[in-house]
């Protein structure tokens, strides 16, 4: 099985440049080299996973209407899953919901059971009163996990500091069999994947060893949010999101065969080369092929 994951955005909440800020990474951002964006330039953390003859978007933030139109065609993805309910994961669900209404489109939406409570209070006019054929829009994840792309996806909660709780995701083989319950999950029954497991985890902090354990053990990609290069010097309680300096000597992320940093804020200028060769800057645009190093490419992934 051939995969690919196209990233669409890879910035913080704030995206990058901030609208008022003349930093040297907003002002690069700003700069336009032979008609090219800066390579600074990114918007809110959104990507799609093509595989089996299947697309998956991986959230879909307020920059989503610009993202999916930049792809050189008409696109619609077959299936959305949600990882929490912050405005930078969540507001282009309205752009989804519009096409369902306005153009007759079936489009599958899931979030985390505990996460659809909050779609619900942010986008109530389209959940309106029940009855016997009514289907919500956005689905309950099952405990199981989802068969999408040739893979079996599921989401795990992560600590997201002073922002709360987020989720992450797992991906696996999907011929493996349904998931046990995490309360009894080990190492041991995660399935092997072909290409290989990997997560998407963009907003967490100080995530658990047994945690760790569980999620985040022998993975061919690990897809990491580092929001800014080091913040040892900010309280930990107002911290959401790993920096770039935890993620080069956390023990699970260092174990990863490959290491994408994302959610990268304008204090991070992706020019620079990371100091283990195995980690890298995500890049909006930036397609990475699952089963071989990433490539660089242009108009619809």
């Amino acid at each position: 099985m051939t995969s690919t994951l196209h990233f669409l955005g890879t910035s913080d909440s704030k995206g990058v440049p901030r609208f008022w800020c003349n930093c040297p990474v907003c002002h690069e951002a700003r700069t336009a080299i032979q008609g090219r964006p800066g390579f600074n330039r990114r918007t809110r953390p959104s990507a799609l996973l093509r595989g089996n003859g299947e697309t998956l978007l991986l959230d879909c933030g307020p920059d989503l209407h610009a993202q999916l139109s930049r792809l050189g065609g008409p696109f619609v993805p077959d299936a959305v899953i949600v990882s929490h309910a912050h405005n930078d994961h969540l507001l282009g669900l309205g752009d989804l919901l519009d096409y369902v209404a306005s153009a007759g489109g079936q489009l599958r939406i899931y979030a985390p059971a505990d996460v659809l409570p909050d779609i619900r209070a942010r986008f109530a006019y389209a959940f309106p009163g029940q009855s016997d054929e009514w289907r919500p829009p956005v689905q309950a994840i099952p405990d199981g996990g989802l068969e999408l792309c040739g893979y079996r996806v599921r989401a795990f909660e992560v600590p997201h500091g002073a922002n709360g709780v987020s989720h992450a995701f797992h991906f696996a083989d999907a011929l493996s069999t349904s998931a046990p319950s995490t309360a009894v999950l080990s190492t041991s029954t995660l399935p092997a994947s072909t290409p290989g497991r990997w997560v998407y985890m963009t907003d967490a902090i100080n995530v658990p060893d047994e945690l760790a354990q569980v999620w985040l053990q022998d993975l061919d990609l690990l897809v990491l949010g580092t929001s800014f290069r080091d913040e040892s010097g900010t309280e930990q309680a107002g911290r959401s999101v790993y920096d770039v300096r935890e993620a080069l000597a956390l023990p699970w992320a260092r174990a990863a065969r490959r290491v994408l940093l994302s959610h990268l804020s304008h204090d991070i200028d992706v020019r620079h080369v990371l100091p283990d060769r195995k980690y890298s800057y995500a890049t909006d645009g930036l397609s990475v092929s699952l089963n071989a190093p990433a490539v660089l490419r242009t108009g619809r992934p």
